[in-house]
């Protein structure tokens, strides 16, 4: 039977209650956090900082190292002190040097989710790293390509086809790759709530996917919920970057012309005012409602892990109950196998019986 409502009124009723009763340990994951995310973007602002000597690709590089052996193991520990908010520590939470357990279950964890994002990731690649390499005529020489072809045109033809159809049926593609990608990461989402440090990588995906199977409903609700508080992230990019592109792209122009100059101000750096007020909309609109997300789910993934733990331990005695009820709690097993090395024994012990009985004779 479903704890699907039992499990939501749960989730709610002591989200609050276990942040209040842990504020102090709460604001710490967020000052970590805040910490965290400016050490990984950090290397980003080398070049610049460089005034153009050290290549991006090595900015990104010393990035993704840092997100790696920081970011990466830190994320199970913040997510482990939050769980700490509903339920008691572990009995065997005490294991020290939790970090490479931590790494690896990261990393693993990762790579499970980026192998469902490899159709978005390529597009995001294309459009973010590789317009800083390609010439304008090269870079959009695909979205032509796919206008003229909608129009019923030839490439060699003149003129720019449906550049508007073409823009709309590249945005769904990269639509459905990103809900593609998300589904992908949602998937082993209890991974990163689980008790890495007591129970190892292997047991954390098994407890991962029983959760997911049992309790599919609640958690696919939880993530509805998720996606509604970050609403007003997305509000707030949209006020920076609408403005910025009206003010500088003549919307009075023909569609196809003004999608083809939005697409060109995109490839270009923006303006520090829209870097500072990016900024702003991240720190006030995107981290607090961040941390409120992840404290919704340490609630309700630590609870159907409890759940789960107390099913599995009942279930476990009234199959051993059943198997052997009147055993009085003879160890099944050891009993068998006794038995069969016993068998074995025996006609050894005939044999060396009878050379005995024979040697007399001899």
């Amino acid at each position: 039977m479903s704890t699907s409502g039992s499990s939501s009124s749960k989730n709610k009723t002591s989200l609050m209650r276990g942040i209040r009763r842990h504020f102090d340990e709460f604001v710490t994951i967020a000052v970590v956090w805040l910490i965290t995310r400016a050490a990984v973007l950090s290397p980003l602002l080398l070049p610049r900082l460089s005034r153009g000597k050290l290549p991006e690709w090595i900015s990104f590089a010393l990035a993704a190292v840092v997100y790696i052996l920081l970011a990466m193991p830190l994320r199970f520990w913040s997510r482990e002190k939050m769980r700490r908010f509903y339920f008691t520590r572990n009995a065997s939470d005490h294991h020290r040097n939790p970090y490479e357990k931590w790494l690896n279950t990261g990393i693993l964890r990762h790579l499970r989710g980026i192998l469902w994002g490899l159709p978005f990731l390529a597009c995001m690649f294309y459009l973010l790293v590789l317009r800083k390499f390609l010439d304008v005529k090269t870079f959009e020489a695909p979205i032509h390509w796919l206008a003229m072809t909608l129009a019923g045109k030839s490439v060699s033809d003149t003129g720019t086809g449906n550049m508007f159809l073409a823009l709309v049926v590249i945005g769904c593609v990269i639509g459905l790759f990103g809900l593609l990608f998300a589904y992908g990461w949602w998937r082993d989402l209890p991974v990163e709530f689980m008790p890495v440090r007591s129970i190892g990588t292997q047991k954390t995906f098994h407890w991962s996917r029983r959760i997911r199977k049992r309790h599919g409903k609640e958690l696919r609700a939880n993530a509805v919920v998720n996606i509604l508080l970050c609403v007003p992230a997305v509000a707030g990019v949209l006020a920076v970057m609408g403005p910025y592109v009206a003010k500088n792209v003549d919307l009075s122009l023909s569609r196809d012309i003004v999608l083809s100059l939005v697409l060109r101000l995109l490839r270009q750096p923006l303006p520090r005012l829209q870097l500072i007020e990016l900024a702003g909309v991240f720190a006030v609109l995107y981290a607090p409602f961040c941390l409120i997300r992840k404290a919704r789910d340490a609630a309700l993934i630590g609870q159907l892990m409890h759940e789960n733990s107390h099913h599995s331990h009942h279930h476990d005695e009234n199959r051993e109950q059943h198997a052997h009820p009147n055993d009085e709690g003879i160890d099944q097993e050891k009993l068998r196998s006794h038995l069969e090395h016993l068998g074995e024994e025996k006609p050894e012990k005939d044999a060396a019986q009878n050379g005995e009985k024979k040697d007399p004779q001899a």
